[in-house]
């Protein structure tokens, strides 16, 4: 799992420490001290399995070389801008566009990309076009001045910055100021695949989702013009990010909502300007490369492994009949939204059609912002509220519930689903078995019974996680809601 050389042992000893000094319930140890959940014969059966020496010491060294394997990775990234040919994957994109646009070339356009993409990388070749938005051309003019080189340096630290921002963020969206559960949750977020992912192919998911959760927190506090903010700039990526502004019409938030679209707008109008193009132009370029784009084998729904939404279901498992194909998983998805839906309605009818935000509302359209758009390993990023909503829940069952094994059992199923989302599922598993077998994905040969089961499981933990959350939320909901006013009464579910 990691290499035992000098540095790494320092490092491992140096977590280990850190994590033991962090390691205290706090305040948590007195409120839990009379909880009815823990004092469940299953759950003292439990502790009183993880308080075995032995038991104990393999989980605490799990923890330890977690943690160090992560902080490891650095030094992985460190090697790889030393290597005289880095690959850069999805970062080449980014900075071929802002190179043609210093030369006021429209990046928007496939052939001049492609051209731009040979001359600057020297990949040559049929090249997926830029499909981006002009509003995200001013957010990475900057790239244009440096070389590639100094460039991938540059968005690797602010890859690491936008990290610590995700883990900050989380943390205050937890609901428990122990330092074991805020060490805890820090350890989760940073086991999402996409968190890792995105830093190594230089994307701009991990940004995007930062600026959603901090839009989020602001929203909380009602400062309307910074969240709105936040989210007219998220919307460079609109996959991840649109479905946020229909959630706030929603909630009668509309100084966010303007406050984002004149951002956005302003963002858009500037990047055409840099670029020396229109906006009928641009549509043009767009609705001819688009279709390139999503039939290049890494996008396509029928070829590509690394795609995680939902509308990839339909096309794995009936890969010889795109209407029905295309049928089922436009099913799944309308049948998901009007799950969502009804919850959002039964929230809103319980809280007087409020205007305040819930964190529940915003992992479910976290969720769906992956799930029924195009999205890939690196849009895992945005689950990061769903890890801190599955983390207040449990809270919420320690201090107010007796234990039952109906929710427990929803609470796992979304826990082993988040599991999938982790580099066990994406890198060992499904990165070792393309290497081992050497499929030709991109000519599509793999076995039919993989592509449905193994390969697909991403897809499908995203379907379970959006459940599982939504059950939760539901069936506490009530409950919540009441123990708002009576907040000493024992809730049993």
């Amino acid at each position: 799992m990691i290499s035992f050389g000098f540095w790494n042992l320092l490092i491992v000893i140096v977590v280990a420490l850190v994590l033991k000094n962090n390691w205290r319930l706090d305040d948590e140890k007195a409120v839990w001290k009379n909880s009815l959940f823990l004092k469940s014969p299953v759950i003292q059966r439990l502790m009183q399995f993880f308080r075995q020496p032995i038991v104990s010491f393999i989980v605490q060294a799990g923890i330890v070389l977690v943690v160090t394997r992560f902080l490891c990775y650095t030094g992985w990234l460190v090697y790889l801008l030393n290597q005289p040919d880095p690959r850069f994957w999805d970062f080449k994109w980014f900075y071929v566009a802002s190179k043609l646009a210093h030369q006021h070339l429209s990046p928007f356009n496939a052939e001049i990309f492609n051209q731009g993409f040979c001359n600057q990388t020297k990949g040559c070749g049929f090249i997926p076009p830029f499909v981006y938005p002009p509003n995200i051309i001013p957010l990475i003019w900057f790239l244009g001045y440096f070389s590639i080189n100094s460039a991938f340096k540059i968005s690797i630290v602010m890859h690491i910055l936008a990290i610590g921002l995700a883990l900050w963020g989380a943390n205050i969206l937890l609901e428990s100021k122990s330092r074991a559960l805020k060490t805890i949750c820090t350890i989760s977020v940073a086991l999402i695949y996409g968190l890792v992912r995105d830093l190594q192919v230089g994307n701009i998911a991990i940004f995007v989702a930062v600026l959603i959760l901090w839009m989020f927190i602001l929203a909380r506090k009602h400062q309307d013009i910074p969240a709105g903010i936040c989210l007219g700039i998220a919307v460079c990526k609109p996959t991840l990010a649109a479905l946020f502004i229909l959630y706030f019409l929603l909630k009668r938030r509309f100084s966010i909502v303007f406050v984002s679209v004149v951002t956005g707008t302003s963002l858009v109008f500037l990047g055409l300007a840099l670029t020396d193009n229109s906006l009928t132009q641009f549509l043009a370029d767009a609705s001819r490369g688009f279709p390139l784009w999503l039939n290049a084998p890494s996008n396509s729904p029928y070829l590509s492994i690394s795609r995680i939404d939902l509308m990839v279901v339909g096309p794995r498992l009936f890969p010889q009949n795109p209407f029905i194909a295309k049928l089922f998983s436009d099913l799944i998805v309308l049948i998901l939204v009007g799950l969502v839906g009804w919850y959002w309605y039964l929230q809103q009818s319980l809280t007087a059609w409020s205007k305040e935000i819930y964190l529940p509302e915003m992992v479910l359209v976290s969720c769906l912002s992956i799930a029924i758009n195009y999205s890939q390993y690196t849009s895992t990023v945005m689950l990061i509220p769903a890890v801190v909503f599955l983390l207040n829940d449990l809270l919420y069952q320690i201090r107010y519930c007796t234990f039952s094994w109906k929710r427990m059992s929803v609470w796992l199923a979304g826990v082993c689903a988040l599991a999938v989302q982790t580099a066990v599922i994406h890198g060992w598993l499904i990165g070792s078995l393309v290497n081992r077998y050497r499929w030709n994905v991109k000519a599509g040969e793999l076995p039919y019974i993989m592509k449905v089961t193994i390969f697909a499981l991403p897809s499908y933990a995203i379907l379970g996680i959006t459940l599982s959350i939504l059950l939760l939320a539901i069936s506490s909901l009530r409950q919540k809601h009441v123990l708002k006013f009576e907040p000493l009464n024992r809730v049993s579910i």
